[in-house]
């Protein structure tokens, strides 16, 4: 579980660094130091719940269906299961937000910018899952 914490920490803060970039704003005020720790904060705030709801049990989830895969193609396909767990993690965010709109579907305005932002979360998991699993796993210390 301490890697699964781990992991939600580093591909929290690299979805919070797209948001602090995303929200920092050029054309009127100058990038600033507190500006810039404002949009991770604001970013940390409304991803880590998320990573941890949906992260950690699509994480297990993909561990026990890349248990049984031979070692070959191992680590493609994984990284493959977080792209998609991401793309469909931002459909579920997608359609609550769309809650709020009054609308029944998926708000094709909203889906593009919360998919970049999940995918920018679920990389980084899918990265932090790989290098725990298969390489620091081959360590002797371990």
């Amino acid at each position: 579980m301490f890697k699964k914490i781990i992991s939600v920490l580093i591909s929290s803060l690299c979805g919070s660094l797209v948001v602090a970039v995303a929200t920092l704003d050029t054309s009127y005020e100058q990038i600033t130091f507190s500006n810039l720790i404002a949009g991770l904060v604001l970013g940390l705030m409304y991803i880590v719940p998320i990573v941890i709801l949906l992260g950690i049990p699509s994480s297990i989830l993909i561990d026990i269906v890349i248990k049984n895969i031979d070692k070959k193609y191992k680590q493609l396909i994984e990284i493959a299961l977080y792209i998609i767990f991401g793309v469909i993690g931002a459909t579920i965010v997608s359609l609550i937000i769309s809650l709020d709109d009054g609308t029944n579907g998926v708000n094709l305005l909203v889906f593009k910018p919360v998919c970049i932002l999940a995918l920018s979360c679920s990389v980084p998991f899918g990265i932090c899952s790989i290098l725990w699993n298969h390489r620091f796993k081959k360590s002797p210390s371990q």
